[in-house]
C-alpha cells in the first residue's frame, strides 16, 4: 500500500510546472533537509546531477525520501526542499 501512495504521490509532483518550482522557497527546504537529516544517509554518495536531470525528477526524487522515510512533509515542503537542493547542488532550469 505504501508503494502504491508512494507512485500516486510522485505522479502528482510529477505535473509540476515551472511557475510551482519557482514558489519553492529554499530556505525553507534547507531547514526541512536539516531536520530530516538527509546527509545521514547522501553523506556518502552526496546528490547526483547527472542523473537527476530535471527538476521533475528532482522532485520525485525527494518524494521517493519523504514517503519510504516517514517525513511527513506536505507537497510544498517537498517542493521547498527540491528547491533548496536545486539551488545548492543540481543547478536545473
Amino acid at each position: 500500500m505504501k508503494k502504491v501512495f508512494a507512485i500516486l504521490a510522485t505522479t502528482a509532483l510529477f505535473s509540476v510546472s515551472s511557475g510551482a518550482f519557482a514558489s519553492g522557497d529554499p530556505e525553507a527546504g534547507k531547514a526541512l533537509h536539516n531536520q530530516a537529516n538527509c546527509l545521514q544517509c547522501h553523506a556518502a554518495q552526496p546528490y547526483n546531477p547527472q542523473k537527476t536531470n530535471t527538476f521533475e525528477k528532482l522532485v520525485a526524487a525527494v518524494n521517493f525520501c519523504n514517503v519510504n522515510l516517514n517525513t511527513g512533509w506536505f507537497e510544498d515542503e517537498v517542493l521547498d526542499v527540491a528547491a533548496y537542493l536545486n539551488d545548492k547542488y543540481y543547478k536545473v532550469k
